[in-house]
């Protein structure tokens, strides 16, 4: 019986510690990005500024990828003039067929010296359509080469509608009637392996979470999610975790629930 009561009661701490940090972490609106209006008029010019725009947005391609920086890139190669050397990367392709391929089955080819993982941008979370995808080609073409795209251009790749087959949305209809996604399950959906390293010490854009339990409270964990400016890990950059967490919809697409399921998991990340 003694048992039983100290199991209650140190549930109920359990729940008051988390109701605790939710109220006492500040919490910031986010709201999903916006989605692209496209008419069957706009110009190859257009198409590139609109690429340009998702590239540096909803797309999430700057999280992983610099375009002309001198000494390197990020995760993934450097996108500093592709346009002239898309033509050439692939034996049968053209710029446009590789640049295609590049979004929408990233690993069939993999850069020398670079590392799978990029995520096909078509799905979700990202979750760009067919046409938001000939777009960020027309941007990628312009650097360093002509754009060609048209809002004709027919790939293999797109769907008979016209937009990409996509699996429903990440998050959850309702918090009632839906079971909480677990904390590994949060953590590969919304592509935070693709930052971060979590079954060793390397670290990728950020820094490694294999040893995260090892190094943070939950509490602290849980404000390193919600409110990732709040501290930045000495060496890496702010606003890159925050930028990605709102393009992908995490704030808006996870119940608090969810969340602490994610915590939950990385505390459990010990470095062994």
């Amino acid at each position: 019986m003694k048992t039983a009561l100290k199991i209650f009661g140190f549930a109920i701490l359990v729940s008051a510690f988390y109701g605790y940090v939710g109220h006492m972490v500040p919490q910031k609106v986010t709201y999903p990005p916006e989605e692209t209006e496209f008419g069957a008029e706009l110009t190859t010019a257009e198409l590139v500024e609109i690429g340009g725009e998702i590239v540096g947005g909803k797309g999430t391609c700057l999280v992983c990828h610099t375009i002309g920086e001198s000494g390197g890139s990020l995760r993934f190669p450097d996108l500093g003039g592709i346009g002239a050397r898309a033509a050439t990367m692939r034996e049968g392709m053209d710029g446009v067929e590789y640049l295609a391929e590049s979004l929408y089955e990233p690993n069939a080819f993999i850069v020398e010296g670079f590392l799978p993982g990029m995520p096909n941008i078509g799905s979700p979370p990202i979750d760009l359509s067919d046409q938001e995808i000939l777009a960020v080609i027309a941007y990628l073409e312009s650097l360093g080469g002509t754009p060609s795209v048209t809002m004709d251009t027919e790939l293999r790749w797109q769907s008979d509608e016209g937009t990409t087959t996509t699996q429903p949305a990440a998050g959850p209809a309702s918090t009632t009637d839906v079971e909480p996604r677990g904390g590994e399950e949060i953590f590969t959906t919304f592509m935070c392996n693709t930052c971060h390293s979590i079954d060793d010490a390397t670290p990728l854009v950020g820094p490694s979470l294999y040893d995260l339990g090892a190094r943070m409270s939950k509490a602290e964990i849980y404000e390193a999610v919600m409110d990732p400016d709040a501290t930045v890990a000495e060496g890496f950059a702010g606003g890159v975790m925050q930028s990605t967490l709102q393009a992908t919809g995490f704030y808006t697409r996870t119940t608090s629930a969810e969340v602490k399921a994610l915590v939950d998991w990385l505390a459990e990340r010990q470095g062994n």
